[in-house]
């Protein structure tokens, strides 16, 4: 082989390499642009309006039957104890147990999930780290996910009442793109879901809440034209130990099915100054036959007021 060959073969492998390394970490680069767009938004409350200023519309939740609004406030007002004070029961034991009275309000926060991962009950786990950063004072949510068995990389996101789900094999070949009304509704029940993360943030949110048993608590937010809701149930001291909704989607082969989706919480732990579980997971059930699809054994890396996406470990 001549050199002339050899260069030519040289190069030719340099820039396939050059390109596969430009491709490789392509949506690492795409979720830290996603959040760059969200923080870019302006504020969609109007927090000197009131506690309900973002449920506006013919959809939001109507006052009375026992629903009372959160005090919400701009960011940097501290959460007082009388804001606690008015709220259900059940959630003032679950805010207490927190430790945000005297907390300033955030405008996100983020935060590393650590677990493992499948697609369905018979399906095998993949490990899962999911780095991610929640916008409160416009809704949403950007989650940079990656798996090593297979290699896996994806984007979960909630931006500007829209959700989505893309996920690619080795950061290359798309193997999930799911959008639509159905996707925007579950995201935006997740970006609820996500506050249990940093119970701080409810207070940068104009909730409802209402008693629904000894310990749990009904909770719902109208944004985008969409109003979502939930129930979380609380333990003796305050920890949750659960939180379901059924107004989420679960896309099974193709199609959208109502998912009666729960969350179940273990233990507790500091960490920014607030108690958030240690440990979590998540159900489907879109067919009577509820199943584990998701377990969380580390929770870490709580950021507030988060200006990006939490780094590589």
């Amino acid at each position: 082989m001549n050199i002339a060959v050899r260069i030519l073969i040289t190069a030719v492998a340099v820039a396939a390499a050059l390109f596969l390394a430009a491709r490789l970490g392509g949506l690492e680069r795409r979720a830290r642009g996603d959040v760059e767009g969200a923080r870019s938004l302006p504020p969609v409350f109007d927090y000197a309006a009131g506690p309900a200023a973002g449920n506006p519309g013919p959809d939001a939740v109507p006052a009375g039957d026992g629903w009372v609004d959160m005090a919400t406030a701009a960011p940097g007002t501290p959460v007082t104890d009388a804001d606690i004070d008015a709220l259900p029961e059940p959630a003032r034991r679950y805010f207490r147990h927190a430790n945000v009275a005297g907390k300033p309000r955030i405008s996100s926060f983020s935060v590393v999930l650590e677990g493992r991962i499948r697609n369905g009950p018979a399906e095998s786990w993949m490990p899962l780290v999911m780095r991610q950063f929640n916008r409160l004072d416009n809704p949403a949510r950007v989650v940079y996910l990656t798996s090593t068995k297979p290699p896996m990389n994806g984007i979960d996101s909630f931006l500007d009442g829209q959700g989505r789900m893309l996920i690619k094999a080795a950061d290359l070949v798309k193997v999930v793109d799911s959008r639509g009304p159905e996707m925007a509704v579950s995201a935006f029940v997740t970006f609820l879901n996500d506050l249990v993360l940093c119970p701080l943030a409810y207070f940068s949110l104009p909730l409802r809440w209402r008693p629904a048993g000894p310990d749990s608590v009904e909770l719902s937010m109208t944004h985008a034209g969409m109003t979502v809701s939930a129930v979380m149930t609380v333990d003796a001291e305050g920890r949750p130990v659960g939180w379901r909704s059924e107004d989420r989607y679960a896309e099974v082969k193709g199609r959208n099915r109502k998912d009666r989706w729960s969350t179940p919480f273990e233990g507790s732990k500091e960490i920014a100054g607030l108690r958030i579980p240690e440990k979590g997971a998540g159900i489907h059930d879109y067919d009577g036959t509820p199943y584990v699809y998701v377990e969380l054994e580390r929770i870490r890396s709580l950021v507030l007021d988060a200006e990006g996406l939490p780094g590589r470990p």
